[in-house]
């Protein structure tokens, strides 16, 4: 069997994750990172996740490589030093916007400023709601509250999709060779 093409842009099959698999892609996103499984439960209580999969392992609903990425934006702003209330809303907006995200092939860059986020496609050319929230601001001072951050999710997207076609055709072909030994 032919390896998956890679690096790639789209994912070659939709595979599901139980939380397991899934801790083993955020761990190669994030290897500094300690990642423990009960994190994945509280991310989903919360709202930071929604797996979407359709089967079900240990009577728990299956991740997609798309419910992967609110996960990987939250822990990447955290590695970037940004505050859990500075992201209250940045799961919600990444996962309204999750298919698009991965589709596109441009920059896409989400950017915050106190309770303003804004999601920008560098193909729609759109100002930055936060940024503008920010310079418009009288009350501008360098606290945590008011810190304007911006992050470019389309690449961890992109990482995402790479990560999860090199161990899906790893497992293929393992599973590929085996049967051929057999």
């Amino acid at each position: 069997m032919q390896p998956l093409e890679f690096p790639t842009s789209r994912l070659k099959e939709d595979p599901e994750f139980n939380a397991s698999e899934t801790r083993k892609i955020l761990q190669e996103l994030f290897p500094t990172r300690k990642l423990v499984l009960s994190q994945f439960t509280f991310f989903n209580q919360i709202g930071v996740s929604k797996p979407s999969g359709e089967s079900f392992r240990r009577g728990r609903r299956c991740y997609r490589a798309q419910d992967l990425l609110p996960i990987a934006v939250v822990l990447a702003l955290k590695e970037q030093g940004i505050p859990n209330k500075n992201i209250l809303l940045v799961p919600g907006v990444i996962q309204e916007n999750c298919e698009k995200i991965f589709k596109s092939n441009d920059n896409v860059k989400i950017s915050g400023y106190k309770d303003s986020v804004s999601l920008n496609y560098a193909e729609e050319g759109k100002e930055d709601l936060a940024l503008n929230s920010m310079l418009e601001s009288l009350d501008f001072d360098h606290s945590e509250q008011n810190l304007y951050w911006s992050y470019d999710v389309s690449s961890l997207a992109h990482e995402i999709e790479a990560i999860v076609n090199r161990l899906f055709s790893v497992e293929t072909r393992t599973s590929t060779q085996l049967r051929a030994v057999a």
